[in-house]
């Protein structure tokens, strides 16, 4: 038969598994603005049950405590993480083809057109009354203008490849910096997680990593324990 404060130690049971949900719960609260964070829930079971010499056959002990895990998806991390990829190599190409076509605006502002058109025209005077010493310097200034604006055209172009080549050397740094990061991050969850336990707050720093370098290239994550 169980002892006389069998009962209180079922009870005793419950006080201390709903204490490590509080604390879980007052953890969430508290990172509840930090970025990257997932929330966490306490895992419970019943306890084992007793054996007696009754009727009814077993009898409860009360709860325990299994462990805290984290409410996330691995599936929403693919989609997110791919979908996030699309978006950064889009929004790249978006700004940098908006650069060249603000160079190419023959719409709102003198451009190619312009300056071809002004050369025609000239030549065409020039055919018209060959011996006029105005025309012929018409044709030589527009045709002057059209190659300063083929030269200021190569400048330009040129100092969006630099500034995308520079944009380049720079992702290419932050993607080798988070690396190492989640490299070092990793180590961590090996040595804590070895002996069973679980590092739900360093694994959130990781996923956060993983997500940050998902939009600047395509990333795939697999995990063997």
């Amino acid at each position: 038969m169980p002892s006389t404060f069998f009962g209180l130690n079922i009870g005793a049971s419950g006080l201390y598994t709903y204490q490590a949900a509080l604390n879980t719960t007052f953890h969430n609260i508290s990172n509840v603005e930090t970025e990257g964070y997932s929330r966490q829930i306490l895992n419970q079971k019943a306890d084992r049950a007793l054996r007696v010499n009754s009727s009814y056959g077993m009898v409860g002990t009360g709860v325990t405590a299994t462990g805290i895990t984290q409410i996330r998806d691995s599936y929403y991390d693919v989609k997110y993480r791919k979908n996030s990829a699309l978006s950064g190599e889009y929004s790249a190409k978006s700004y940098y083809m908006t650069e060249v076509e603000n160079y190419f605006n023959d719409i709102s502002q003198k451009g190619f057109t312009t300056s071809y058109n002004s050369v025609f025209e000239s030549l065409q005077e020039v055919i018209k009354n060959t011996s006029s010493l105005t025309t012929r310097t018409q044709l030589v200034n527009n045709a002057k203008n059209l190659t300063e604006y083929f030269n200021g055209m190569a400048n330009s172009l040129k100092s969006i490849q630099e500034e995308c080549n520079f944009a380049v050397e720079t992702q290419v740094n932050q993607i080798n910096s988070m690396a190492e990061q989640i490299t070092g991050i990793t180590r961590q969850i090996n040595t804590l997680e070895a002996d069973g336990g679980v590092a739900n707050d360093l694994r959130d720093q990781r996923n956060l990593l993983i997500d940050k370098l998902s939009e600047i290239v395509n990333v795939s994550v697999s995990e063997e324990k």
